[in-house]
């Protein structure tokens, strides 16, 4: 893989944190992301590195205009979210690092509130803000949190029995901060030098489930994971990648599915996952038969159809 290309070192401003904005075909949203980013280093709250995984839009040429300020590294590689944060953050020297997705927004004092919070609790790794997820401030809704997911949950929400209040839980703005299994990675603050020992994100995850295996080995290693309600951000949400019908709660089902195989049998081992993944798909068969049946087409298989069944993302 040749070298990423990067600019001059950014110009630090003093903050204890670091965004790492890893963009992707983000030609609609720099303008607006990086905006409230140079809010952040303008009051001495947040410095940046922008790491492009290769766009093929106009990405590189507008964050050009940022390297004045902001650190840019120009990949040359459609590296995947986790592998693109991990080339980010070796270049972090502040104590804290906030992942920020390109689309996803917060003012200088949510910032604040979400640095004084770990500074006050030693005992939590990671936390993620209240998210609103949506086009628009008016039509959006507050993203979850939650316990992670095992294989038996997966069965259990083929057959339609999973406890969803169980599972998920909105982060309120108003209510109290609560202890979580995973918060977004989309808007999640980190302490640096803990992460690093980690090793950053697993480079294996493409797209989604990275942050759940990266909260995951954050609770093993002995810190807490939170969410955070007293601080808000915006998220606007799959800017990168088009909608279809294809997709599986708005992802791009082949990554979806390959990453959650991936985690299921890292963390919960071959045969569980395996037997979780084949009644699950037998489950769904069954009902896209009866809805064949009925005259409802086939579209309840066809984001499970993106992905081969017991696949898992190529290794690096």
């Amino acid at each position: 893989m040749p070298s990423p290309v990067q600019t001059p070192s950014a110009k630090a401003s003093g903050a204890r944190v670091t965004a790492v904005i890893v963009t992707y075909q983000s030609e609609s949203t720099v303008a607006t992301g990086m905006a409230y980013m140079r809010r952040c280093f303008d009051e001495k709250v947040m410095d940046c590195v922008v790491v492009d995984n290769a766009s093929k839009d106009r990405t590189p040429e507008l964050l050009q205009a940022y390297q004045d300020w902001a650190e840019v590294v120009l990949s040359g590689n459609n590296n995947g979210f986790g592998r693109g944060c991990n080339i980010g953050l070796d270049k972090v020297r502040t104590e804290y690092t906030l992942f920020l997705n390109p689309d996803a927004v917060l003012e200088p004092d949510d910032v604040r509130k979400m640095l004084a919070f770990m500074d006050a609790h030693p005992e939590v790794g990671v936390c993620g803000p209240a998210t609103l997820v949506g086009p628009s401030r008016e039509e959006s809704a507050y993203q979850i949190a939650g316990r992670r997911e095992t294989p038996t949950d997966l069965v259990r929400a083929a057959l339609s029995m999973a406890d969803i209040e169980a599972l998920y839980k909105p982060i309120v703005p108003g209510t109290a901060a609560f202890k979580t299994g995973w918060v977004c990675g989309a808007v999640m603050l980190v302490r640096t030098e803990h992460i690093k020992a980690l090793g950053g994100f697993d480079p294996r995850f493409f797209l989604y489930w990275e942050e759940v295996d990266l909260c995951k080995r954050i609770e093993d290693s002995g810190l807490g994971v939170w969410a955070l309600p007293e601080a808000v951000a915006w998220h606007i949400g799959g800017v990168s990648s088009s909608q279809d019908a294809s997709r599986i709660e708005g992802c791009i089902s082949e990554h979806f599915y390959q990453s959650r195989r991936y985690y299921m049998v890292k963390h919960h081992g071959w045969v569980a996952a395996t037997v979780a993944e084949v009644c699950e798909f037998g489950v769904l068969a069954l009902r896209t038969l009866t809805d064949m049946v009925r005259g409802r087409g086939t579209d309840r298989m066809k984001p499970r159809m993106q992905a081969k069944l017991l696949s898992s993302p190529e290794t690096n």
